[in-house]
C-alpha cells in the first residue's frame, strides 16, 4: 500500500551497482529500512544527496507491515538544511549522533514525541553557531529520556565525573537552545563526552563500538 510519511535519514549503504538501502526514523512507522532503486544512475530523477545523514524527508513508500525492506516510490526534502552537510563540525556531530541512534534505537512502532525531538534538534544543529561544540552533549542527555535511561538525579552521575568545573550533573536541565550559555575547556568537553558514552554503555546492552567517536574527539579537541 502506498503511504506517505515524514522521515529522518539515519544512514545508508550502497546496494548493487546503482541502488541504496536507507535506514530512517519515520513519523508513522518508527525505524525502518527502504531501498531506493537506481538512485545512483546518472539518469536517475532522484538526487542521492537527499539521503545524507540527518536529511529531513517526505517519503512515498510501498509499505507492507513486517516487511524487512520497504520500497521507495518518491522522495522530497521536507526541510532544506543549508549548513549541516557542508560544515565539518556539524557533519561530524551528525555522523556521531546518527551512529548512537542507529545502535541504540530499535523501536518498530512510531513515537511521535521522539520524531519531533529529533526533527527539531536537527534543525537547531543546522542553524546554531554559538556553542555548537557542546551540542552532542546536551543532545545525548536529552535523548536518554526516550531510551528510558535518563539520570533521575545527580547521585546517579556521581561516578561519571569529568576533569574541570562542569560536570554532567550540571547540564541535566539544559536545552539545546542553551548550548551557547556555558563555557568549558576542550579538555573538560572531551572528558564529558567520554563519561557520557560510558554512561550509555553501562545502561544499554549491545551498543557496540562507536566508530565515529575518535573523529568527534579530533574535531573538538
Amino acid at each position: 500500500m502506498l503511504q506517505k510519511t515524514r522521515a529522518i535519514v539515519i544512514n545508508h549503504l550502497k546496494y548493487g551497482d546503482s541502488s541504496l538501502i536507507v535506514r530512517a526514523y519515520t513519523e508513522k512507522y518508527g525505524m525502518l529500512s527502504f531501498i531506493a532503486h537506481g538512485i545512483r544512475k546518472k539518469k536517475s530523477i532522484l538526487n542521492p544527496y537527499l539521503f545524507e545523514t540527518f536529511s529531513l524527508l517526505m517519503l512515498d513508500l510501498y509499505y507492507k507491515q513486517n516487511r524487512e525492506l520497504q520500497t521507495l516510490k518518491d522522495v522530497q526534502a521536507e526541510i532544506i538544511l543549508n549548513h549541516l552537510h557542508y560544515d565539518i563540525r556539524r557533519s561530524t556531530i551528525a555522523v556521531f549522533l546518527s551512529e548512537v541512534i542507529y545502535r541504540s534505537l530499535h523501536e518498530v512502532e512510531a513515537n511521535v514525541n521522539l520524531f519531533n525531538y529529533l526533527n527539531h534538534a536537527i534543525q537547531i544543529l543546522d542553524v546554531t553557531d554559538e556553542g555548537i561544540e557542546n551540542f552532542h552533549i546536551i543532545f545525548l542527555l536529552q535523548y536518554s529520556k526516550f531510551l528510558g535511561i535518563h539520570p533521575k538525579n545527580n547521585l546517579e552521575l556521581s561516578t561519571y565525573r569529568a576533569s574541570g568545573k562542569v560536570q554532567l550533573s550540571h547540564l541535566l536541565e539544559y536545552s539545546l537552545s542553551e548550548i551557547g550559555t556555558f563555557r568549558i575547556t576542550s579538555k573538560n568537553r572531551s572528558d564529558l563526552i567520554d563519561q557520557l558514552v560510558r554512561y550509555y554503555y553501562d545502561h544499554l546492552e549491545g551498543l557496540g563500538e562507536l566508530k565515529s567517536l575518535p573523529v568527534l574527539r579530533t574535531i573538538f579537541h
